[in-house]
């Protein structure tokens, strides 16, 4: 059997060139997030969906109205393949993978802004600017941390780049520096 995360990337990369391939990414997106936001605000239905003790009947009349309420046919499939596989515990995970394509295609990047203090709206939406174009990104959703410990300064993660312009890793650097 697959492993949780492979399982997610594999459905999501499948879904993501459907909805593709009919135009359809956005629109497949917002359902997404939407049934996403169902299984977060009951965290139970995934289990109960996934639970072989529990009759294949008693899953489709639970799954049902969620199923009838969505638009996109490609969408409305996944969903019954999770159903009839036991996998329906897994629509957080495959949205997450989903999300990340998402982002990607439309050149959008998610980052954590850590500091010491918080940052104003103005500071973060230059931040959040200055980071955009060092990614060559259309779109940045900068999300503010506070950690004291880093001094001043900022650190930015993204997925896939830090940049650290804290003042504790300038301290660190200069440590290095005058004990060598």
């Amino acid at each position: 059997m697959l492993d949780k995360i492979t399982f997610a990337k594999r459905y999501s990369k499948v879904i993501f060139e459907l909805l593709d391939s009919n135009d359809q990414v956005e629109d497949g997106y917002n359902e997404l997030l939407q049934i996403k936001q169902v299984f977060e605000n009951n965290s139970d239905l995934g289990n109960s969906l996934t639970d072989v003790s529990f009759p294949k009947e008693y899953k489709n009349n639970l799954a049902k109205p969620l199923i009838e309420n969505v638009d996109i046919d490609v969408i409305k499939n996944l969903l019954n393949v999770l159903l009839s596989t036991n996998n329906m515990d897994e629509i957080t995970m495959i949205v997450d993978e989903f999300e990340q394509l998402y982002d990607e295609k439309n050149k959008i990047v998610r980052a954590v802004a850590i500091t010491a203090v918080p940052l104003s709206d103005e500071q973060t939406a230059k931040l959040s600017d200055t980071f955009k174009t060092r990614m060559n990104a259309k779109k940045v959703i900068l999300d503010n941390k506070i950690d004291q410990s880093i001094i001043g300064g900022v650190v930015i993660k993204s997925s896939n780049v830090i940049f650290d312009g804290s003042v504790s890793t300038k301290i660190n650097s200069i440590k290095k520096l005058l004990l060598n």
